[in-house]
């Protein structure tokens, strides 16, 4: 399955939110090629020629698919429309139409984000010539090299690039990238550590799926090594009975201690603590616990100015770390920005104006 979902900077603009093979959904509102079946009597096999018999007082009834389009719009009931037959069509060729309709015929568009995501190769079926200009794009797991001939070359470089499980890190895309999101089993974390140390970019974000106490200490080593503030940053997920005990070692090990917040960063949050671990005069190595609607648990270690805590008596006696409560669906708020623009109801009736009239006939359920 392959998945396209476009962000928009500007509400006005009929973008579709993403495609998926024979399926197109424009912001709220979700049209799908769909195979029905009927039975009729208005069918070519139904005409006599010399030598045919009719056995019975009236015309056979034999049953044949068409295509049709279905409009829905979540717990809304969906209205159907029926395809204007044409000969040897094909519903990628007819879904291929639909997105020309829905975009006005443009060829070239701007897009805040680019998403595309996928389980195995497919085919894109968009209008020919077709480009977008983007500022951030989600490539999932597919090499971003793959969509080069979508983008529009003004595009580059990106404010921002999320990969998943990349299989090279050495691409122009990549390293052009200001900021890089790229999420990680620990395994990959393993094999590549050398590559994700070593990019270029300004801002990289390494979200693993977990790590090993060796990892834990190789990404402490690296800041005190370079003893400089280098862009990275390495979110883990996992058991949060497991973490707290990492970071607690860690403090132990490299000589850190618990400090408040100066309550710039996490003013919300002013009674949690973090971990800080010298590293020059200017920077600390700090390593804090966020959670996730009590359901999902991180540990967040980055390089922090020095004045991004107050050392606080109040946590001289604490052992752990003080959990930071993410905001609501964090993972849309920073890694994961999806977001979806509504069309007015102006533009809504005008799209389905033009479908209806240029795609389909009407049908009763």
């Amino acid at each position: 399955m392959a998945l396209l979902t476009f962000s928009l900077p500007n509400p006005r603009q009929k973008i579709p939110e993403y495609f998926r093979p024979n399926i197109v959904k424009l912001n709220e509102i979700t049209y799908a090629i769909i195979e029905r079946k009927e039975e009729t009597t208005d069918d070519p096999q139904s005409e006599l020629k010399c030598g045919d018999i009719l056995i019975g007082p009236r015309t056979p009834v034999y049953s044949r698919m068409y295509s049709a389009v279905n409009f829905f719009k979540r717990a809304h009931r969906p209205v159907e429309r029926r395809v204007q037959e044409k000969e040897g069509m094909q519903n990628y060729e007819i879904i291929r139409n639909v997105l020309e309709e829905l975009m006005g015929g443009r060829k070239n568009i701007g897009l805040d984000q680019l998403v595309f995501e996928q389980c195995h190769s497919t085919i894109l079926r968009l209008p020919s010539n077709f480009k977008v200009r983007i500022r951030k794009l989600d490539s999932g797991v597919i090499n971003p090299e793959y969509l080069l001939p979508l983008i529009d070359t003004s595009s580059f470089p990106l404010r921002k690039l999320r990969l998943r499980f990349p299989g090279t890190l050495d691409q122009p895309i990549v390293q052009s990238s200001e900021k890089l999101v790229i999420f990680v089993t620990e395994q990959y974390f393993r094999d590549f550590l050398v590559d994700i140390l070593n990019l270029p970019n300004e801002s990289v974000i390494i979200e693993c799926s977990s790590l090993n106490e060796d990892s834990y200490i190789n990404i402490i080593d690296y800041w005190l090594d370079e003893k400089r503030e280098t862009g990275k940053c390495f979110i883990i997920n996992g058991s949060e009975t497991e973490m707290m005990e990492a970071a607690i070692n860690l403090m132990k090990k490299y000589g850190g201690k618990m400090v408040k917040w100066n309550g710039t960063e996490f003013s919300s949050c002013p009674n949690t603590n973090y971990i800080s671990i010298p590293l020059n005069d200017d920077l600390v190595i700090a390593i804090y616990a966020v959670t996730h609607e009590s359901w999902s648990h991180q540990i967040v270690m980055k390089t922090m100015p020095i004045d991004t805590f107050i050392p606080a008596e109040d946590f001289s006696e604490v052992k752990s770390l003080l959990e930071i409560k993410a905001p609501v669906n964090p993972r849309q708020n920073e890694l994961f920005v999806f977001s979806v623009f509504l069309l007015t109801s102006a533009a809504i009736a005008f799209v389905f104006a033009i479908l209806f009239e240029s795609f389909t006939n009407p049908t009763h359920n």
